[in-house]
């Protein structure tokens, strides 16, 4: 007998199933496996499987359910036949492909054994069935990505649990799967092969179409579309409740709120009304609330599109998912029904350019890539289709149901089903960013205002019902304390109340000597009677340039004494700042010390602190003044590039030091740090915040405050009690050295978790905030514990209130970002020779009393649930840097007065080693040859040294958004260190692994080379080509690196670090495989079966 006609023997004798099972690994021998590229979409999703290689984040969940009398043999052949029929059910997707591939693999068998259910957990077991299998995961190099499984009910109830995954099937194919699913089940149960009516569409020509199609005239044209719809974008989200993550997981929850019936029909009454799509209603309620709950006009939602091209749907299976970003201006004066219109509008001309694939746009805005947050759009819509027919089978009938997975797509989506018999609205959310509180107070805010648009959609959108009922009670019941009285003395009255109680108590101390308050008191009368001498009249104004020290606290107070207000100078400052200061204030008069610097301004006449009040009477001086009057103006980053001078009045300083004083409880036994430049307010708090209490004053001279150790000493040894500190000084200290120091304040920007928690131990430790436009500081809130994350900033302190309000000026409810506006006493008189100004950011206050006021701070803040205020950024984009409030506008303004600029736009960037940075860009002159370093000397002869840029770029032109305004998101990007000309890369000082991978990584991926601290996709990279940096390592270096730290550091110094970490991990392995081979070597089997039984146990003991 031949060996052919034996193998059919043997065939001929097999089980069916395995004969079935033998020729489909036949049929694989001989065909082999076949590939195709990637489809864009499943590009994305098998890149983000690179970064994040769990094959969870983008499950898909589907079940069966099956009426009927089942046959499970034919159930589970027809299963096998669908796979069979569907190419990219059976395809795997290997990591070692750089570009990606999906690869088909031979059908395999699928076995479907009946289970009866295990005891249902709170989910049920459906849902625990597919939470099992994606806890699993799946492993795209080698996994089929679709399981089954088969549940029985009862004996007329099954059903069939399917659980896959995004690269290969979406929500659509689940019908298509289902009816073929029928046809192959009607098939078997007949004892025949099914017949399906229509050929199957082989997924690799989708994605071969697809990639073909997308370098055509009609990809082009929709790609103009898009570049012009989502120039200068900016991302939408919510405020989070957590600290983002470096690496996104989208895992997380979902709550679901019912729409009343009435809702419903509402929704679809103004559909018919208005001639547009329900969904459109709805989807123009989300974009209202994002915009209510964000505080932005300009607002980007998520819609799912499909694109099928040319193929039949009915017969294709495959992700043809695509996202739509959907911009929407929202106009604050617009009703809802004008907004519903503009979605509507909005919606068709996306859908008409909805065939370019997402990851394309993205590519041609130049969207860089960032493991922590989903590119472009965060927030997502969908409106939920009409629940499937269900389909027959003989005797069986087949209904679908998808089943949630706890996985979303978007960082916090809703999802709005109007149809069946419970309309429901669904809010999902990545639990690493929020919490489900506040993912159902979106829904039912959302409920709230749909219902609102509804029933009067010719209401303004701002107008519409949206916070909580009792949230405005709350606020300013719960969370603001009424407003008291002003102590009725001035600042200097109540110094010399002090001075009198305790006249031989040091009040000032200063490097080795120090000042009673007998002395002080007596020092700054002869300085109030020498201004008095010179024409100083109240509320006069009075330049203080006097030195720190001693002097410097007597000349202020010596203004204060002659009823005129200090204007406080930084003698720091460049020399034409100074005179702007100067010139603005309209100062006829300055204090000055020995070895200050006069005004160059005409007209002011000097006072010398010491040489010329040193025969004066030191006796009080009866100068009016009363609590209204003003005691200092202070000068801030003013928005139009000129600084604005903040006028403060006594009552304001005397209410401020009453609440710290009480809060802190501050008395003659502290020693209060003085630190702060006196053109910075919080000086108003070290200086008074002591002599207004009896305590120790200690000034630090500007060696002191410039050297790190020097500081650190005077702290112990001068046994300093009270501080307030920038964070960048806190990092560098050491809290626990300082055993004196019970109260730490800090403020001006925002600082970390870890220095919260260092300097929160054993003393009191408080975050403040404050804008000079009202009194140093009116919101605080004491941190105590271990801190991750940024503290809020707390609640208004006593006399003041906060809000956070909308653009109409309305309450926001708790979440909801807005711009903090502050009550109460601390509020100043307004701005100087500013009265517009003054009348724009200071208003009546619509929630106190007849004639109070309020100030609005251009800052964002949210509260928390538990009525603590976060701050979030400025309106305006004024920055902080290095503790230092800036407005761009200034510095702007500074540039565009240097020779040679003809425009200017300032910006700041995050550099994780060097902090935040400013940067400007700056586009010459016609013919003018600007020299960058001529341009950075001018500006540091204008602008304090904290506003001069750290990065100079020179453009041709600034690039503009459609509405005219600076298109920031086309500036190009800034590297801090070097950079991508060969000539100045620094490979001497570059260590060989950097040297390797500069030159072997990077440069054969970018074409060009860069510098240790340029940023790979800054230079040109795309996540494409940053996968490919893995296996570029591996040739290179022999060693794995983690895809995701590199995403986290995508620089040359970055990548170096994991290529050095990775070779000392396999250095490491390959010392411990030595010693083990070491000790077994030269020993007999059964002592080598010994060992390793040891070993087993007793890694089950550890």
């Amino acid at each position: 007998m031949s060996r052919q006609s034996e193998l059919l023997r043997r065939l001929r004798g097999l089980p069916a199933e395995r004969r079935e099972e033998f020729l489909a690994q036949l049929d694989g021998v001989t065909q082999g496996t076949r590939s195709a590229p990637l489809s864009c979409r499943q590009e994305q999703l098998w890149l983000f499987d690179r970064v994040a290689p769990s094959g969870k984040a983008y499950g898909l969940g589907f079940v069966l359910t099956l009426t009927g009398p089942l046959d499970a043999t034919a159930l589970e052949d027809a299963v096998n036949d669908v796979v069979a029929r569907y190419a990219v059910l059976r395809s795997v997707f290997p990591h070692e492909h750089e570009t990606g591939a999906q690869v088909v693999q031979s059908p395999p068998r699928v076995r479907l054994p009946v289970e009866e259910p295990a005891e249902p957990g709170p989910d049920g077991p459906v849902r625990q069935v597919v939470r099992a299998e994606l806890s699993r995961g799946f492993d795209v190099n080698a996994d089929l990505m679709v399981r089954f499984r088969l549940l029985r009910r009862s004996e007329r109830e099954h059903q069939l649990v399917v659980v896959t995954h995004y690269l290969v099937m979406d929500p659509r194919s689940t019908g298509v799967l289902c009816a073929d699913l029928a046809v192959a089940y009607r098939a078997r149960c007949a004892g025949r092969a099914p017949e399906f009516g229509t050929p199957a569409v082989d997924f690799g020509d989708y994605a071969t179409w697809q990639r073909e199609w997308s370098r055509g005239g009609d990809a082009d044209r929709m790609v103009g579309y898009w570049q012009r719809t989502l120039g200068g974008w900016e991302d939408t989200a919510f405020p989070t409740d957590l600290p983002r993550p470096r690496l996104l997981d989208l895992d997380g929850g979902v709550v679901r709120e019912p729409l009343a019936a009435r809702s419903a029909e509402r929704v679809r009454e103004v559909a018919r009304d208005l001639e547009v799509s329900p969904e459109d209603v709805l989807l123009a309620a989300y974009v209202a609330t994002v915009a209510r709950h964000t505080a932005t006009t300009d607002v980007v939602i998520g819609v799912p599109h499909d694109i099928l091209g040319p193929f039949s749907p009915d017969a294709l299976i495959g992700d043809c998912g695509n996202l739509l970003p959907l911009r929407v201006e929202v106009d604050t004066g617009a009703s809802f029904a004008d907004l519903v219109r503009t979605v509507s509008r909005r919606r068709t001309e996306a859908e008409q350019h909805g065939d370019l694939p997402f990851k394309l746009v993205l590519e041609r805005l130049g969207v860089e890539p960032d493991p922590s947050r989903l590119p472009l759009v965060q927030l997502g819509f969908t409106a939920a289709p009409m629940a499937a027919e269900p389909v027959r089978a003989g005797d069986l009938r087949i209904d679908a149901e998808q089943v949630d997975t706890g996985v979303g797509t978007f960082e916090l989506s809703l999802e709005a089903a109007l149809d069946g018999p419970a309309p429901t609205v669904a809010v999902r959310y990545a639990a690493a960013l929020y919490r489900e509180p506040t993912a159902r107070r979106v829904a039912q805010r959302y409920l709230r205002l749909l219902d609102g648009g509804c029933r009067a959609p010719e209401r303004p959108v701002t107008a519409l019902p949206f916070g909580e009922p009792g949230a405005q009670d709350r606020i300013l019941g719960e969370w603001n304390e009424p407003i008291g009285s002003c102590p009725d003395d001035t600042v200097h009255g109540l110094f010399e109340r002090v001075a009198r109680a305790h006249p031989d108590r040091l009040a000032v101390a200063f490097r080795k000597g120090g000042t009673t308050y007998a002395e002080l008191d007596a020092w700054a009368n002869r300085i109030a009677r020498g201004l008095l001498d010179q024409g100083v009249r109240p509320d006069a104004r009075v330049l203080v340039m006097v030195e720190r020290g001693p002097a410097l606290i007597a000349a202020l107070l010596g203004v204060l004494k002659a009823g005129a207000a200090y204007v406080p100078v930084d003698l720091t400052l460049p020399e034409e700042r100074v005179n702007a200061i100067a010139e603005d204030s309209g100062a006829g008069w300055a204090l000055v010390s020995p070895g200050s610097p006069r005004p160059a301004t005409e007209g002011v006449r000097t006072v010398d602190v010491e040489e010329d009040v040193t025969g004066l009477p030191g006796t009080s001086v009866d100068a009016w003044a009363v609590p209204e009057s003003l005691a200092y103006v202070i000068y801030t980053s003013g928005s139009t590039g000129r600084p604005k001078g903040v006028l403060i009045e006594h009552r304001n300083v005397t209410n401020f030091i009453r609440t710290v004083g009480e809060m802190f409880g501050l008395g003659p036994d502290d020693r209060i740090l003085q630190f702060a430049s006196p053109g910075f307010d919080v000086s108003v708090f070290e200086v008074f915040g002591a002599l207004l209490t009896g305590a120790r004053l200690y000034v630090v001279d500007e060696e002191e405050r410039r050297s790190v150790d020097a500081l650190d000493a005077l702290l112990v040894e001068q046994r300093i009690t009270v501080v307030d500190l920038p964070p960048a000084i806190m990092e560098l200290l050491e809290p626990e050295r300082y055993e004196d120091l019970r109260v730490a304040f800090v403020g001006g920007e925002a600082f970390t978790g870890e220095l919260t928690t260092r300097w929160a131990r054993g003393r009191a430790f408080y975050n403040g905030y404050g804008p000079t436009e009202t009194t140093v500081t009116v919101v605080a809130r004491r941190c105590e514990g271990q801190w991750t994350s940024s503290p809020p900033i707390g609640r208004a302190m006593a006399h003041h209130r906060a809000y956070v309000l909308d653009a109409d000026l309305g309450l926001q409810p708790p979440g909801a970002v807005g711009e903090l506006a502050i009550a109460g006493l601390g509020v100043g008189r307004g701005y100087l020779g500013r009265p517009d100004l003054g009348a724009e950011r200071f208003r009546p206050d619509p929630y106190g009393p007849p004639g109070s006021r309020m100030y609005l701070t251009g800052d964002l803040a949210v509260w928390d649930d538990d009525g603590d205020l976060r701050f979030l950024g400025r309106i305006d984009r004024q920055v902080k840097v290095r503790g230092v409030r800036i407005e761009l506008g200034d510095v702007e303004a500074a540039l565009q007065t240097v020779a040679g600029v003809a425009r200017a736009v300032a910006d700041v960037a995050v550099d994780p080693r060097l902090g935040t940075l400013l940067i400007a860009y700056v586009v010459p002159e016609h013919g003018a040859d600007l020299q960058l370093d001529a341009v950075r000397a001018a500006l540091g002869t204008r602008l304090p040294q904290t506003m001069v840029p750290n990065v100079l770029v020179p453009l041709d032109e600034v690039p503009l958004t459609q509405s005219g305004k600076v298109d920031r998101r086309a500036l190009p990007a800034v590297e801090f260190a070097g950079v991508e000309d060969e000539a100045d890369v620094d490979d001497e000082h570059s260590t060989s692994t950097e040297r390797l991978v500069r030159g072997e990584v990077f440069a054969p991926l970018l074409g060009v080379r860069i510098g240790n601290a340029a940023n790979f996709f800054a230079a040109g990279g795309t996540s494409l080509q940053a996968i490919r940096i893995a296996s570029r390592v591996k040739a290179v270096f022999g060693v794995d690196v983690p895809i995701a730290d590199f995403f986290a550091d995508p620089t040359v110094g970055g990548l170096a670090r994991l290529v050095d970490e990775a070779t000392e991990r396999d250095r490491e392995r390959r010392g411990a495989l030595a010693e083990a081979l070491d000790l077994v070597e030269g020993r007999t089997d059964e002592e080598i079966g010994e060992l390793a039984r040891l070993l087993e146990t007793s890694e089950g003991d550890g």
